[in-house]
C-alpha cells in the first residue's frame, strides 16, 4: 500500500523533462533521434513515440530534411504564463535588453529561492563570447550567492564555506554588501568538464574553485577576466527576489571598467526594484558612460 502523500516515480515523465532541459542548455542547437537516444539511455522506440508526441503538441519542432528537433513554438506561451508569476521579471526585462547591449555581453535573470536560484530569463548581446546560460537550479554555495548572502542572511550561505576560507568569504560579503553589486572572476586552475549539465557543474565548481574568485580589490588599471558581474532587485520587505547578471564580455576588463558596469547594473536592478515596489519607472536611467572594453 503507498503511502498517502508519497509521490509515485514516474520516467517517463522524467524522461520528457531530462529531454527538455537538455535541448534548453543549447537552445540553438538540435538534437537527432540517435542523439536523444544516446543522451537519455533509453531504446530507440521509446525516444521515437516521446519526440512524436511532443512535436505533436508544439513542444518540439522537427526538421524534416536532417531529421533533427529543437524546441517549440508552444512552450512560448507557457514561458509567458510562467513569467506572469515572477513580476519583477516584467520590468527587468527592458534593463536586460539595454545592459547587453551596452556592455556587448549576456544579461542573465535569476530568480531567488531559499537555498539556489533558477534561470528566468536571458538576453544576449551578439557580441557576447559565451553560449546561452542552461536551464535548471543553482545551488546557492561559496562562491555563488555572495550578492544574495550580502542583502539577506549571509550566516547560512558562510557557513557552507570550504574549511580555511570563511574569512575570505565574509570580506567578500562585505564588500558586495558596499559596492552594490558582486564581481566574479575566471581563473585557469580548474578544469571544467564539458559533459557536466549546469547543476552539476556549478556543484563542481563549488568544491574547485579558491575563494579568489570573488573580487574584494579591484586595481583601476589592471585587467581581469570577468565571469559575472551580479546585482540584487530587491522587493518591499527588502529580499533578494531577483538577481540580474552581466556574463560573457568580449574580454578582459580594466578594473575601472567593472566599477563602471557594475554601477550601469546597480543602476538597472535600483530602477527595476522601485517599479516592483510601485514606485518607479521601469526604464533604467541614461548613462552617457562608455561601455566596458571601449
Amino acid at each position: 500500500m503507498r503511502l498517502f502523500g508519497m509521490a509515485r516515480p514516474s520516467p517517463q515523465t522524467d524522461r520528457v523533462v531530462a529531454l527538455i532541459e537538455l535541448l534548453a542548455e543549447r537552445p540553438n542547437e538540435t538534437i537527432s533521434l540517435a542523439e536523444a537516444t544516446r543522451r537519455l539511455a533509453i531504446n530507440k522506440s521509446t525516444c521515437l513515440s516521446m519526440l512524436q508526441a511532443l512535436t505533436v503538441a508544439g513542444w518540439l519542432l522537427r526538421d524534416p530534411y536532417r531529421k533533427t528537433y529543437r524546441l517549440g513554438p508552444a512552450l512560448l506561451s507557457i514561458g509567458q504564463a510562467a513569467a506572469t508569476g515572477f513580476p519583477a521579471l516584467e520590468f527587468a526585462r527592458p534593463a536586460m535588453v539595454e545592459l547587453s547591449r551596452w556592455a556587448a555581453a549576456q544579461c542573465v535573470a535569476f530568480a531567488v529561492e531559499r537555498d539556489h536560484v533558477s534561470v528566468l530569463d536571458q538576453v544576449r548581446d551578439v557580441r557576447a563570447i559565451a553560449p546561452p546560460i542552461g536551464h535548471g537550479h543553482i545551488p546557492l554555495r561559496p562562491p555563488f550567492g555572495a550578492v544574495i548572502a550580502a542583502f539577506g542572511d549571509a550566516a547560512e550561505w558562510l557557513d557552507l564555506a570550504p574549511p580555511g576560507t570563511r574569512s575570505w568569504y565574509e570580506q567578500a560579503v562585505a564588500v558586495v554588501r558596499s559596492r552594490g553589486f558582486a564581481v566574479e572572476l575566471i581563473t585557469n586552475d580548474v578544469d571544467v568538464p564539458e559533459t557536466l549539465r549546469l547543476p552539476d557543474l556549478i556543484e563542481h565548481l563549488a568544491q574547485s574553485l579558491p575563494p579568489q574568485v570573488l573580487a574584494i580589490e579591484l586595481d583601476p588599471r589592471q585587467s581581469y577576466v570577468v565571469s559575472a558581474i551580479n546585482a540584487p532587485v530587491i522587493d518591499d520587505r527588502g529580499q533578494p527576489v531577483l538577481i540580474l547578471t552581466l556574463m560573457g564580455f568580449p574580454g578582459p576588463l580594466r578594473g575601472n571598467e567593472i566599477v563602471t558596469a557594475g554601477e550601469r547594473l546597480t543602476a538597472a536592478t535600483a530602477t527595476v526594484s522601485r517599479a516592483l515596489r510601485g514606485a518607479g519607472t521601469r526604464h533604467i536611467p541614461a548613462n552617457p558612460s562608455e561601455p566596458p572594453g571601449c
